[in-house]
Formats: C-alpha cells, sequence, structure tokens
C-alpha cells in the first residue's frame, strides 16, 4: 500500500512539475511562433521594393520580432509602402529601411499607421513619431 502512495505522490510531483514548465515555456514558444507565422507571411510574398520578393532573413525578422499577430508587420509594410502614408509634406516615398523601422513589431497595422501620420500631420519629425508609435501600438 505504501510504494502505491509513494508511486501516486511521485506521479503527481512529476505532473506538477510539468505544468508549472509549460506556463513558463509556452509564452516563450508563443512569441517565437508568431515571429517565425510573421517570416513566412512576409519571405517571398511581400516585395520590399518594387518587384523584389525576397528579404534578407535579418531583415524580415527586424520586422516581425516581437508581434503578437503575424500578419500584422507585413500589412503595416505593404500600407506604407503603397504610396498613401506621407513622411513628410508631400513625400510619400519611403526607404525600405524606415518602413522596417516604423513596422517593427507592429500587433496592429493599422493602428500604427495612424499613429504616424497623426505624428507627422501634428508637425513632428518623422524619426521620433517613429519611436512614439513603437512605444504606443504593442503597450
Amino acid at each position: 500500500m505504501k510504494s502505491n502512495y509513494i508511486s501516486v505522490k511521485r506521479s503527481f510531483s512529476v505532473l506538477s512539475i510539468a505544468i508549472l514548465a509549460t506556463l513558463f515555456i509556452t509564452p516563450a514558444a508563443s512569441a517565437s511562433d508568431n515571429e517565425a507565422q510573421c517570416f513566412n507571411d512576409v519571405q517571398g510574398k511581400i516585395p520590399w521594393s518594387e518587384d523584389k520578393l525576397n528579404w534578407e532573413p535579418e531583415n524580415v525578422k527586424q520586422l516581425c520580432k516581437g508581434t503578437t499577430k503575424p500578419s500584422e508587420p507585413g500589412k503595416c509594410f505593404l500600407s506604407v509602402k503603397s504610396d498613401k502614408v506621407e513622411w513628410a509634406k508631400g513625400n510619400k516615398d519611403w526607404e525600405w529601411k524606415n518602413v522596417i523601422n516604423l513596422c517593427s513589431g507592429t500587433s496592429d497595422a493599422k493602428a500604427r499607421v495612424d499613429c504616424f501620420t497623426k505624428g507627422v500631420s501634428a508637425g513632428s519629425d518623422w524619426r521620433n513619431v517613429i519611436l512614439t508609435c513603437q512605444r504606443t501600438d504593442n503597450s
């Protein structure tokens, strides 16, 4: 009888450790999964410059890093590159590096682009607006 008790107690301890480990490991795995899915959504599918679909992997990783919604960084990138977003009065011609900086890690493409548009329209420097919008959309 005592050996059954010890066996049950040991099984319960192992199960408890497994559950606790899952609680601590899952968020990291989830972030990694989101970034990997984002990477796959962008690489070979979204042009970084005109018709160039093959990105340097580090650039896609930078765009996707930290997102909780994998489709949003790519949507943000496309929205800005579609010539609808001005970074200065009358200037919609973006360098791809700056678009990556603006859209990096976003989990809400529309909110990020709207934040940027409002900031620039208010007369703020586009570089400062990018930093502000990066901090506000994922809070």
